[in-house]
């Protein structure tokens, strides 16, 4: 009778240690190939009374799409992307907009991780000062902003 209990004891421990496996398994990200990510992909985010909107066209390694920031009672961002993925998977990105009526370009790092556009914030800098914003040091920037995936129109 114990060797019976002893035995369906291990038998539950390896069924129960296969299921936190499995779990494990599914929550692993990783990020798509450039084939995975072929053809027009849309993303919509409203935080508050803010929005963001960014439509992606991925052709082989070429990037190009536009990109609306507009926060509440602000002056909006409209825009396009145009750049390359990297071999970390990411999407470099310059984001040329108007604002306040001025045209501007600023470096946009993002990545799509399970339908969901990652988008890298950090300091910034204009060295020229001419209105070309650029990472400060990149390395340090972080993924903070996500946007998930909607429907294109």
């Amino acid at each position: 009778m114990q060797k019976i209990i002893i035995n369906l004891l291990a038998v539950i421990t390896l069924l129960f240690s296969s299921c936190q496996n499995t779990k494990q398994e599914k929550t692993t990200t990783e990020t798509p190939s450039i084939s995975e990510l072929e053809g027009k992909k849309c993303f919509m985010s409203a935080v508050n009374k803010d929005t963001t909107r960014v439509s992606i066209q991925i052709d082989g390694d070429k990037i190009t799409g536009d990109m609306v920031w507009n926060p509440y009672q602000k002056d909006k961002r409209v825009g396009t992307l145009m750049g390359t993925k990297n071999a970390n998977g990411e999407l470099e990105l310059t984001y040329n907009f108007m604002q306040e009526g001025m045209s501007q370009t600023e470096t946009k790092i993002m990545k799509i991780e399970n339908d969901i556009l990652l988008i890298k914030h950090g300091d910034l800098e204009d060295p020229k000062n001419d209105g070309n914003m650029r990472y400060k040091d990149a390395s340090k920037a972080t993924f903070t902003e996500k946007i998930p995936k909607t429907n294109c129109e």
